[in-house]
């Protein structure tokens, strides 16, 4: 790949980067005075007054500092790109219409509809109809999971004779252990 197409990509890269560091870190503030997530009216001034003190025990400490140098490290590289040439002129609709063609930014953005789905939709709605087992609160987690799983090897796989199958099966005992490892060896609380 040329250096001229790297700079470019590292220039778009970092903007996009010192967008999401942003909302991270500003999301790690609005946990640091809300932890628990309430209504900001029904958060007392006593709780935003004790983590004004004890700032240094908060839960979004660690957040905000990853999302901090996650931004150091955006405008670092936006700066390199910046100073070796990178413009954002790749963004022209020829250029769009050229990258949609291309089988490698198709895939990646048929994935990342995949996991998005699997993220916000697949995940709250097997929490919400799916919750059927009181002592197994993993059962909505399995389903979603084995779903996700199913669907990117069907996408991705190969068409050979009994991919299906083999499919269903690695989607089905994948899952199962993850389920089982982070649920109950581990004791995560999963989605």
């Amino acid at each position: 790949m040329e250096k001229t197409t790297l700079r470019r990509a590292d220039l778009a890269f970092s903007v996009a980067l010192i967008l999401a560091s942003l909302g991270y870190m500003f999301e790690s503030v609005r946990i640091f005075f809300n932890p628990f997530g309430r209504k900001w009216e029904n958060v007392p001034a006593e709780s935003v007054k004790d983590a004004i003190t004890r700032w240094y025990e908060s839960p979004a400490l660690l957040p905000f500092l990853v999302g901090l140098l996650l931004l150091v490290c955006a405008v670092s590289l936006l700066h390199v790109a910046r100073r070796e040439g990178a413009r954002l002129d790749f963004l022209s609709l020829a250029k769009l219409k050229a990258l949609a063609k291309n089988p490698e930014a198709r895939s990646f953005a048929l994935s990342a509809a995949l996991l998005a789905l699997y993220a916000f939709a697949a995940i709250p709605l097997c929490r919400r109809y799916l919750n059927l087992f009181p002592r197994f609160r993993g059962f909505p987690f399995f389903v979603a999971t084995a779903a996700y799983m199913l669907s990117m090897m069907l996408t991705f796989g190969g068409k050979k004779k009994g991919h299906t199958a083999v499919s269903i099966l690695v989607s089905i005992l994948a899952s199962l252990a993850i389920t089982w490892a982070f649920g109950t060896l581990a004791q995560i609380p999963l989605p």
